[in-house]
């Protein structure tokens, strides 16, 4: 948006102290716009003689038939496959979608402000978190990336602020899913059942500890209280659904000699998969002295010996329904944001098995 007269958009917003996106909502009447904020936008608009250009804006919007996905830090499989699942279900609707990659240190409003306005994307989808660690700024940047005039979707996400209604999401059900592989696990007679993969404290809407959740409503359902020993903590956090993680939690863990355990509920496939390696360089053998399970459904897991008992996420559901959120909010007047659960597949593998009769014991001594 420019201007035929007067100062330019950026200047407003400027004079204004608020982001160019914020005038453009306040000259477009948008809903989500606080009232004062509009009114000191809109006066000092009269004041120093900005007028929108229709016709740009028109170009504009006429120009965005592209989509921005922007994935966070490292990759991993579950996020290539999910992209290759995104760019089949936007491009069949005339969507052309753009990767932008955005390292830790600079995962801000500001650099998704950037690119939205660098590229003229229609729509974003965050694939997977947006932010730094700290759940305490949550909230402050769900509200400045609120604040950039265009549709947002979260994508096999929640949004972590704990403000529902400023974004929509698209997720697999962790919490449930979970919940399933512990039932699992409990029906094979399995009550020492230990979980590995857990992050940062205080950081409870990450996947992570949506799962942890569920395998602990499991245990609680079943009358079994849950161990904090049999709780296996990421050695590398930033890097916690990683095969190199689940390994070396695992061999850390074992080695400060755990309680007599059964079974053990991995976080995602990767981190699974790392602690089998663990498992096997100590002498443990799965499924007979220990059952293990996974979750994401990746191809990985289905060609391990044994084969992976993990929670098949859905991607093709999960981008179809993200295309249609995302869809619905580029062609509509500004409407109610949507959080959509989805139930994953429980696919039974060769690494779960019936409890053994006694748990597995670890002699420190012998791993050292």
């Amino acid at each position: 948006m420019s201007s035929v007269a007067g100062i330019t958009i950026k200047e407003l917003a400027e004079i204004c102290g608020v982001a160019v996106s914020t005038v453009s909502r306040a000259m477009n009447d948008r809903s989500d716009v606080n009232p004062e904020t509009r009114m000191r936008i809109l006066a000092a608009a009269h004041e120093h003689g900005y007028t929108p250009n229709a016709s740009a804006r028109s170009l504009k919007i006429a120009a965005t038939r592209s989509v921005a996905v922007i994935i966070q830090g490292e990759p991993g499989q579950l996020l290539f496959q999910m992209l290759g699942q995104l760019e089949q279900q936007l491009g069949d609707e005339g969507y052309d979608v753009i990767v932008s990659h955005v390292p830790e240190a600079r995962a801000h409003a500001s650099t998704v402000e950037r690119i939205v306005d660098d590229g003229k994307f229609a729509g974003v989808v965050f694939l997977g978190r947006y932010g730094d660690r700290a759940d305490r700024s949550a909230p402050e940047l769900s509200r400045k990336l609120a604040s950039i005039d265009v549709p947002m979707v979260f994508c096999t996400t929640v949004e972590f602020s704990d403000s529902p209604g400023l974004h929509s999401s698209v997720s697999v059900d962790d919490r449930a899913g979970a919940y399933e592989l512990t039932r699992h696990l409990l029906e094979q007679g399995h009550r020492r059942i230990a979980f590995g993969g857990t992050g940062i404290a205080g950081h409870h809407r990450h996947p992570w500890a949506l799962r942890l959740s569920g395998y602990r409503a499991a245990l609680a359902e079943a009358g079994l209280e849950a161990d904090p020993g049999l709780v296996i903590a990421s050695i590398h956090p930033q890097r916690l659904y990683t095969m190199t993680d689940g390994y070396e939690s695992a061999k850390a863990w074992l080695r400060s000699g755990p309680p007599p355990f059964t079974a053990i509920v991995g976080a995602c496939d990767a981190t699974a998969i790392g602690i089998g390696r663990a498992l096997h360089e100590a002498g443990i053998s799965v499924p007979e002295d220990c059952s293990l399970t996974g979750f994401d459904g990746l191809e990985a897991a289905f060609f391990t010996t044994p084969t992976l008992t993990t929670m098949r996420q859905p991607l093709d559901t999960v981008a179809q329904l993200t295309s249609r959120v995302l869809l619905s909010a580029m062609s509509a007047a500004p409407r109610a944001t949507e959080q959509i659960w989805i139930r994953g597949d429980l696919a039974v593998g060769e690494s779960t098995g019936p409890a053994p009769a006694e748990g597995v014991r670890i002699d420190v001594r012998a791993l050292a």
